[in-house]
């Protein structure tokens, strides 16, 4: 009896694995190389039009006891649907034996605009110099995370800093192996205890916009994240309450600079939380979840798109997340929803095109560390999101006023309400519909992406339009 259950939960596996991928195509697939722990891979993409993977292998076929980080490479243009697996990916330089102080730590990731590679571990920070096909290492002090390149190509780091027995943070500039002090964070919890960071934990993070840096920190012995605003002119901010959620996290600033988490609740069922910070108020609020089912989560990330799309993916239990995109008035599902039963540890990335990249996985023979590509949003969606196609409106992008044409809806008189919702999902404008084709001005609002809700008795039908 037990042999025939778990082949009956074997072959759903395979079949919803093989209607999962009739909607994406498959650029890598690993099964051997079984973390086991929470370290995870990661891949990004490059302006050069290639993907980019950090793979971690903890498999012990080479050296049993040493992990690995293998970096690859892929020409996206070279896929066709016979890659299913490794075909096509190529190997840069030599392997890289993993650094870390305990389970919970974190590799970073980075591949810059004019498409330098950097890989971050504990005490140690690798360049690849694709001349040589070999990755140069330079030790790095204090070391705990957060590396990214900003605007200027600049690749900024965090350090830990302890001096005449006073502690703070750093944020320095990386430079071949030397380190310039960028600005320092200071900030010591009531109590006059001192606040110290778990190291390497993928919670330390920084973002950069305009002049502003944004850092979360994962603070050490507890499962606390803090977040600081701030620039090496006028000091830093620590923004109110902190978040029990470690690494399952994420950070994003919208382009229009509002500041954006998810996160794991801190207890049991760990469902999820999404929270905007309202500078004016300097307090953190709710962000729209409507639409996001309600389970116990595990990994989860935001990410913007390079038009400003907001996505969300996270994987939970009975098969329920997934990957889902920000309509201004609430969450739509994307892709097919037979995908989620192959979720796990999710992360996103878009190409030079704004195509949208997947890595989910582990790579074990049940969850494959695997890349894939979005092929058609549509698939499978609901009634009410196939109804949204019916709304149409011009001109778009607008500047002064846009007409939203609802003949497809059976338009009727007094019935209908047309609502305008900003990138934070706050309700800015709303009028009756007085026609099929109703005009709506908008000269008012700040420049920037905006969603119009048309909502009757029956449905909500919702469109995106850029203001400019």
């Amino acid at each position: 009896m037990k042999k025939l259950i778990f082949t009956i939960l074997l072959l759903t596996f395979v079949f919803l694995t093989t209607k999962a991928n009739e909607h994406w195509d498959i650029f890598y697939k690993n099964y051997l190389i079984n973390p086991g722990i929470n370290v995870q891979s990661k891949f990004a993409t490059g302006t050069d039009g290639k993907l980019y993977l950090a793979e971690i292998d903890y498999s012990g076929i080479y050296d049993p006891g040493i992990t690995y980080v293998d970096v690859r490479s892929y020409e996206i243009s070279q896929w066709t649907q016979d890659n299913i697996g490794q075909e096509g990916w190529i190997n840069l330089g030599q392997r890289l034996q993993l650094k870390m102080p305990n389970n919970e730590s974190n590799i970073d990731f980075v591949v810059t605009e004019d498409n330098q590679l950097y890989v971050g571990m504990q005490d140690s920070i690798f360049w690849y110099d694709a001349n040589a096909d070999y990755w140069v290492s330079y030790f790095v002090e204090d070391y705990i995370g957060g590396m990214m390149a900003d605007e200027t190509g600049r690749i900024l780091i965090l350090q830990s800093i302890e001096d005449d027995g006073e502690h703070h943070f750093q944020i320095a500039e990386f430079d071949s192996g030397n380190l310039v002090p960028v600005a320092t964070i200071d900030y010591t919890l009531p109590g006059n205890i001192q606040f110290f960071h778990r190291i390497m934990n993928e919670a330390n993070r920084i973002l950069k916009y305009e002049d502003n840096y944004y850092v979360s920190i994962a603070r050490a012995s507890s499962h606390q994240n803090y977040y600081f605003v701030g620039n090496e002119t006028s000091g830093f901010t620590m923004l109110q309450e902190h978040f029990t959620h470690l690494n399952l996290s994420s950070m994003v600033i919208s382009p229009e600079g509002e500041l954006i988490i998810s996160h794991r609740l801190g207890a049991s069922p760990y469902s999820l939380a999404l929270k905007q910070y309202n500078f004016e108020l300097n307090q953190w609020e709710d962000f729209n979840m409507q639409g996001l089912n309600d389970a116990q989560v595990y990994g989860n990330q935001l990410a913007f798109d390079q038009s400003g799309q907001l996505y969300l993916s996270y994987s939970a239990d009975f098969n329920l997340g997934f990957l889902y995109e920000f309509n201004g008035s609430g969450w739509d599902h994307v892709g097919p929803l037979e995908s989620v039963a192959v979720a796990h540890m999710p992360r996103i990335a878009f190409d030079s095109e704004n195509q949208l990249f997947l890595m989910h996985g582990i790579g074990s023979g049940s969850a494959p560390l695997t890349i894939r590509r979005l092929t058609d949003p549509t698939a499978d969606l609901n009634e009410r999101e196939i109804l949204n196609q019916k709304i149409h409106l011009y001109p778009n992008p607008v500047s002064q006023s846009f007409i939203i044409d609802l003949y497809q809806i059976s338009f009727e008189s007094g019935e209908i309400d047309l609502e305008i919702y900003n990138s934070n999902g706050q309700l800015i404008l709303k009028q009756a519909a007085t026609d099929a084709q109703t005009m709506i001005n908008v000269n008012d609002l700040p420049d920037g992406i905006y969603v119009v809700n048309v909502r009757s008795a029956t449905n909500n039908y919702s469109q995106r339009f850029v203001k400019q």
